[in-house]
């Protein structure tokens, strides 16, 4: 049998004798081609640079991970393609084994690198489209085109992303693949659905909804069915997030209106937020935080040993620390200043805050324990909603230091800060974020 290049490959090892002895010839190996960039995220170009293409595709293919790409362009040297829809599992690189076949015969290998992109909201008049872009800021696109898409959440596996579709207090969470496809709606209740968070396995999403005429917390399959109260408590209950074993739900809760009843004067006082925690299944509700201050926006640490939440039991509002049960509660800002929005490191040793202490909100980083506090940012604009790469060099947020709100991203450490989008853009997401709503 013969190549498009007329090697022969039938036999795969040749012998002859020489000198008395054997030697073993082995065929030359599949042309190994070149593919730039080399990495990329679902959906964006890549370019393959080989020979022996042939001038058109007909029945040629590409795949990547065996999964055929959508092919753009085809000339004997040179083939642009669009990354198909591949996994990220935790949001680290995947390096997938890449093929060209002509006429049934790989004719060129190699490789590529699938990486999680930065998820935005563009802002265009009235309207919000969630974007999708590589981490330089490249090859950015529209993933969704309706009238106002916000808070994309990305499953586990990066392979599909949650969102909310509606504007003001009104909204119903879709679905769609990372590539932009298959555009699924979840939920079909009036009022509020909003905040979808994923399952660690992906197979469910908690939200808040107040179709019960309150807020709630629900948790549904990935597809949408099976939409249950986990909470049925006739008051607030909201921001859900999920411990990375998948067995428990943190939230918080606005304990109901009292009345005193010191006298001389009975008077109604108004409940306070506190941090509450539940099985997947909604049994088992515990009040973890217990303090008569307002304790609120809890999220589980990548290792499951801690919860953050912001208090203000101290005055200003200040991110605490806590154990899963409630014990060891610890202020680990301690400034009179706001401090608010924490995002945990991928790897749980870092929280990413934002703080006022500054007159304005700036991007700070410190360790899991609340030392080494560092500014990564310094603008007198708005700099707000941090949230991190898979391994954890760098952190994405939003600004309107250039007059409009953009996409930058920073290095850990505060350096190389560079703006990424053209257009008026909102809320990163890299890894998982839970970026507080109280943009001015």
């Amino acid at each position: 049998m013969k190549t498009r290049t007329g090697r022969f490959v039938g036999s795969l090892v040749l012998l002859a004798l020489a000198m008395g002895g054997c030697t073993l010839f082995v065929p030359p190996s599949t042309p190994t081609v070149t593919l730039v960039p080399s990495s990329g995220v679902v959906n964006s170009r890549v370019t393959i640079v080989g020979t022996g293409f042939g001038p058109t595709q007909g029945t040629s293919r590409v795949t990547l991970d065996g999964v055929a790409a959508g092919v753009v362009t085809w000339s004997d040297t040179s083939i642009t393609a669009r990354v198909p829809l591949l996994p990220t599992p935790d949001a680290e690189p995947n390096v997938v084994p890449v093929e060209v076949t002509v006429g049934g015969e790989v004719v060129g290998t190699g490789t590529f690198t699938v990486v999680r992109g930065i998820l935005y909201g563009a802002l265009r008049g009235q309207d919000q489209a969630i974007c999708l872009a590589n981490p330089d800021g490249s090859e950015s696109f529209d993933l969704t085109s309706g009238a106002v898409d916000a808070w994309p959440q990305w499953s586990p596996d990066g392979t599909k992303i949650a969102f909310v579709r509606g504007p003001g207090l009104a909204g119903d969470l879709y679905v769609i693949n990372a590539d932009g496809t298959g555009e699924t709606r979840l939920t079909h209740a009036s009022g509020l659905n909003q905040f979808p968070a994923w399952s660690p396995d992906g197979t469910r999403i908690a939200f808040q909804t107040n179709r019960d005429g309150d807020l709630e917390i629900y948790v549904m399959d990935a597809d949408g069915s099976g939409q249950t109260n986990l909470t049925r408590y006739p008051d607030v209950d909201a921001w859900p997030s999920w411990s990375p074993d998948g067995t428990r739900i943190v939230f918080h809760r606005m304990h109901l209106p009292i009345m005193s009843v010191d006298l001389p004067s009975p008077k109604l006082v108004f409940g306070d937020y506190e941090v509450f925690a539940m099985n997947a299944d909604g049994t088992d509700v515990g009040n973890l935080s217990d303090n008569p201050a307002t304790d609120w926006y809890p999220l589980w640490s990548p290792d499951g040993a801690k919860i953050a939440f912001q208090s203000d039991r101290n005055g200003a509002g200040e991110i605490f620390s806590m154990n899963p049960d409630g014990s060891h509660q610890t202020d680990l800002t301690q400034n009179p200043a706001l401090d608010g929005a924490p995002a945990w490191s991928p790897d749980g040793s870092r929280i990413a805050f934002v703080s006022l202490r500054d007159g304005n909100p700036e991007i700070y980083v410190m360790n899991a324990d609340g030392s080494g506090q560092m500014r990564l940012t310094n603008s007198p604009g708005w700099d707000a909603g941090p949230s991190w790469s898979a391994d954890g060099s760098q952190i994405a947020f939003e600004s309107d230091r250039d007059g409009m709100y953009h996409v930058y991203v920073v290095n850990a450490d505060g350096t190389n800060v560079r703006r990424l989008t053209s257009e008026a853009s909102v809320y990163p997401v890299w890894t998982e974020s839970r970026w507080l709503p109280t943009r001015p």
